[in-house]
């Protein structure tokens, strides 16, 4: 058989690229020419199928293709080509930009779950019993106690090895996935996924100002134990302004002051970074105490300067947390630290009590989970939708936070990010089967490329959540 590789042209090729549009990996038209375009598709189909993925059609790759072909329905398949041309489309009639993204900024408005919003935190206290909720099968036992503060679990990756994400496209840089199963009856037990998820420290710009929330509710809480955060306000130092601390954290996450006061919400996720009591340790060593990543760095600016200079925290009685200078650093993270941490969140009334966040009270973390559900990015809705699996979902919970941003100074490099906690319950089955798991990914992209990354996060986050449901990640 022809081998067909970077740099094959002719009607071999045309017909290879005909199969991998039709297959939805292949966005552009088949040519004739194999470019890198083509050998990036071919690659992703071999991820999908966990062949080597050199970009090179020979015997094994052309009898994975023609097998994919022939499955009733042809699997595996991707959404990708579907969502990027229906992402040009948009920017075509001037709907879609760099600056304004299908995917991650489609709002809350159109969410299918905007009204279960209000019983995200109720829905996170239950555990039900493993009679009316069926845990993730973990036949092999695979699955892992809590870690411990500070103690970083196994994480199942490598960028190519078997049994981790390598069935994500390369598009995708870093990557991490946790994947829980438990119930009342049953301990909590995690399943951990990477693709670089722990080596590399990178930006993963908005994606991060929730962490410095959490901080601030820990420090609250320890401050004065019967008081919700949702009863607190932050105010400027100089008493000039103030603003109850759910609205600001709301705020942050939807970007809903921009319009009033642009960058609002960089603004305001650098303001919360120095709300600090004497004491307390700074954001970053907070966070790598508790991720056991040393080398993390979370103390820039976001670009602006603070919503409220000087700004502190007061509750009923008075001061709860005063402001403290930090001395900017880049801010750099690992994607298991944003997975650690939503976990941490979305998992809290089921983690030992040791391994909660330390200080914090579920009646003050249940304001930054109704914060997180107010995220723009609704790449989970969108793949719920894609697998017509909306009817099949009960009980959802999404807490999300997107970023987007330029990697370099020159700003010549951007990267699309994505950071989310979900819980579903499986109405398919009796008794339902628990789908919960977090994952953060990051995807570099360039000017002008803002709509077709968008497509692949899209196409990534849906490929995710059909493994979930299809319980393939084990």
């Amino acid at each position: 058989m022809l081998m067909l590789a970077q740099g094959s042209t002719g009607a071999a090729v045309q017909a290879l690229q005909n199969q991998l549009i039709s297959l939805g990996f292949l966005p552009g038209t088949a040519d004739g020419d194999f470019g890198p375009i083509t050998a990036l598709a071919v690659r992703d189909l071999q991820r999908r199928l966990l062949l080597r993925p050199d970009g090179v059609v020979g015997p094994l790759t052309a009898a994975a293709l023609r097998a994919a072909l022939a499955a009733t329905p042809a699997a595996p398949t991707s959404p990708y080509r579907q969502l990027r041309q229906r992402g040009e489309a948009l920017a075509a009639q001037g709907q879609a930009s760099d600056d304004k993204l299908p995917w991650l900024d489609r709002g809350l408005a159109d969410s299918p779950f905007r009204d279960a919003l209000p019983y995200y935190a109720d829905r996170l206290a239950r555990s039900p019993a493993s009679g009316a909720l069926q845990p993730y099968p973990d036949p092999s036992g695979n699955f892992q106690p809590w870690p411990g503060h500070g103690v970083v679990p196994t994480i199942q990756g490598g960028r190519d090895g078997r049994g981790g994400l390598e069935f994500l496209s390369e598009a995708v840089s870093q990557a991490c996935l946790c994947v829980g199963s438990g119930a009342a009856d049953r301990p909590l037990r995690l399943r951990w996924y990477g693709r670089r998820a722990l080596e590399d420290n990178v930006q993963f710009w908005s994606a991060t100002k929730f962490v410095a929330a959490l901080q601030v509710v820990a420090q609250a809480n320890r401050r004065s134990p019967g008081t919700a955060i949702s009863r607190c306000e932050v105010r400027a130092g100089d008493g000039s302004a103030a603003a109850p601390f759910r609205e600001l954290v709301t705020a942050m996450v939807s970007y809903g002051l921009d319009n009033q006061r642009p960058g609002s919400s960089n603004a305001i996720g650098y303001m919360l970074k120095q709300l600090r009591n004497a004491g307390e340790a700074d954001l970053q060593t907070w966070l790598r105490s508790l991720t056991g990543n040393p080398a993390l760095t979370l103390l820039g600016r976001y670009g602006t300067a603070p919503y409220f200079a000087a700004a502190r925290l007061l509750g009923p009685s008075g001061e709860l947390i005063g402001h403290r200078p930090v001395p900017t650093t880049r801010n750099l993270v690992s994607a298991y630290d944003l997975v650690r941490l939503l976990a941490m969140l979305g998992w809290h009334q089921q983690l030992p009590p040791d391994g909660r966040l330390p200080g914090a009270q579920w009646s003050s973390l249940a304001t930054i989970v109704e914060a997180l559900g107010h995220d723009t990015a609704r790449y989970l809705d969108g793949a719920l939708e894609r697998l017509g699996l909306l009817p099949a979902v009960a009980e959802p919970v999404i807490l999300s936070k997107m970023g987007y941003g330029a990697e370099t100074d020159d700003e010549s490099i951007d990267a699309l990010c994505y950071a989310a906690f979900a819980s579903f319950q499986d109405r398919r089955y009796t008794p339902r089967r628990q789908r919960c798991f977090a994952l953060a990914l990051r995807i570099p992209t360039r000017p002008g490329r803002g709509v077709a990354d968008d497509a692949r996060m899209a196409a990534e986050v849906t490929e995710i959540v059909r493994r979930v449901f299809a319980e393939e990640i084990r």
